[in-house]
């Protein structure tokens, strides 16, 4: 296209901006807004345009800074909650029933003290250790970082990096991206730049100029309507990805941790822990890939494998009978690929049973896992996918807050309507299965199972019978309904038109 039709269809806007450069060969947006006369966002959208018919070239300087968040604007004014507790514990009140209402924030300072090694906790008290009484006559790096990003608002965030990734886990500082643009014009943009007159011209005619008789006087924009627009393909991440980042962001919000496992488990955990049979049906090779190497895990503690084995037999202290068969610690010991994500949630019942008595409950985690059945794939079945998983723990937890936890969540995913069904689980009672209402379909989808732990399950790990909340929802499913994908597989196919068109997921 020669240079006087590229011109005649430049619109008013870009023409400023591309006389612009007279005395700087590369300008800033504001820069750009200045000699234009244009308002920052005009300008930079009319550099845009002129970008798309390669006169102008953008480069892109992105920034990382730190910045509080309402949490961390707080603590950097009142001290960390810890460091609170701990000062006020070292002046000897140390009964935790009068620091809950003494210390805002409580919870926190207890959990991070006792992470920190700084106090134990023992008959309703918080005793400080040395540690504890040390974190008294200096400054934490955390108190360091809150302070300095208080002040300045350019902090990098390549401050003592494990300072920074704990206080962001921490929700107290967050990531704040800075894109700074550099405009300057191309070889094309230089040989018309020189040709270019500025002049009021008209790239509409509407009534007022036809009533006014502007179009006599002014030049009218010519337009290329033969010049397709340009289909942008924005990177954006796998929509799997999005929905399990969503789902963790969704329980985080609500005070839950997360658990993390192996893969690669032992039949212990996967099966004996959950007061299942060693010839249930589920244990197969139908159902469960069994590893040759390694063909063999190590058990747990003696103490925790007893109690177990002692459940099956004869229900142990848990005023049931057991299964009434004979245990074997060889079939505990086989290797296979976790079947689901509930043996992350043992696990952390099996790690809390030193800390049930030092104030380590109520309890909230979830999960979020791959999981691995040995079917045969079509349609609606994998190999491989992925498992929810979440408990609550504590002595005042009942059925009704396991409701109220499952609704919140799926009214989060978008799910207005849940419904529980009575359900027989072999390792919970009660137990129910979960559906939610699809209002496009107007009909009620299955999405799980849940319950309350059975006594055989929770004694023998935890140590005590304490209430525990326990649920499994599948994802792929409420990810297929979300998406409109009939066949299950299509989920991990990567093709790219797909990935392309589908929606982000916002819940």
């Amino acid at each position: 296209m020669s240079s006087d039709k590229i011109i005649q269809q430049l619109h008013e806007n870009e023409k400023r901006v591309l006389k612009s450069f007279k005395s700087k060969k590369v300008l800033s947006a504001d820069e750009l807004s200045k000699i234009t006369k244009l308002s920052k966002e005009a300008a930079e959208k009319a550099a845009e345009w002129g970008k798309q018919k390669n006169l102008i070239s953008i480069k892109e300087n992105v920034s990382e800074f730190l910045e509080l968040t309402i949490e961390g604007h707080e603590y950097s004014k009142t001290g960390l909650p810890e460091k609170r507790l701990i000062s006020v514990v070292s002046k000897g009140m140390d009964e935790i029933e009068t620091l809950k209402n003494k210390i805002p924030q409580f919870s926190i300072g207890l959990v991070w003290i006792n992470k920190n090694g700084w106090a134990e906790v023992k008959d309703g008290k918080i005793l400080i250790t040395k540690e504890g009484m040390e974190s008294l006559s200096r400054k934490l790096d955390e108190e360091e970082l809150l302070a300095k990003v208080s002040k300045n608002t350019k902090m990098s965030r390549d401050f003592k990096r494990d300072i920074v990734d704990k206080l962001i886990r921490r929700g107290l500082i967050r990531i704040r991206t800075e894109v700074n643009r550099e405009y300057a014009l191309t070889a094309s943009g230089k040989k018309i730049e020189s040709q270019i007159k500025l002049g009021k011209e008209i790239g509409q005619i509407t009534v007022d100029v036809l009533k006014k008789g502007d179009w006599k006087k002014y030049g009218l924009r010519a337009y290329n309507i033969s010049t397709p627009a340009a289909k942008i393909h924005p990177s954006k991440k796998h929509f799997m990805t999005q929905v399990i980042e969503y789902i963790r962001n969704v329980w985080t919000e609500m005070g839950f941790k997360e658990m993390s496992g192996p893969l690669l488990e032992v039949s212990f955990w996967n099966f004996d822990a959950l007061y299942q049979p060693q010839d249930h049906p589920a244990r197969d090779l139908a159902d469960t890939f069994y590893m040759k190497i390694p063909s063999e895990g190590q058990l747990p503690e003696d103490e925790i494998t007893q109690a177990v084995k002692a459940t099956h037999e004869n229900g142990w202290t848990c005023n049931s009978l057991g299964w009434q068969y004979s245990w074997n610690p060889n079939f505990a010991k086989k290797s296979v690929m976790r079947t689901h994500t509930t043996t992350l949630s043992v696990r952390t019942l099996a790690q809390l049973r030193k800390d049930v008595d030092k104030g380590a409950l109520p309890a909230k985690y979830f999960s979020v896992g791959r999981v691995f059945r040995n079917e045969v794939l079509d349609w609606k079945h994998l190999a491989e996918f992925y498992q929810t998983d979440g408990i609550v723990v504590g002595e005042d937890v009942n059925f009704r807050h396991f409701l109220a936890y499952l609704k919140r969540y799926f009214a989060k995913l978008g799910f207005e309507k849940a419904r529980f069904r009575p359900a027989y689980f072999p390792y919970t009672e009660m137990s129910t299965e979960i559906e939610v209402f699809h209002p496009e379909q107007k009909s009620w989808i299955e999405l799980g199972g849940a319950g309350m732990f059975r006594p055989e399950v929770v004694k023998p790990l935890l140590g005590k019978d304490i209430p525990v909340l326990a649920w499994g929802p599948g994802l792929e499913r409420l990810v297929m309904i979300n998406y409109d994908i009939k066949n299950i597989r299509e989920l991990y196919w990567n093709d790219l038109k797909q990935l392309r068109e589908a929606k982000i997921w916002l819940g």
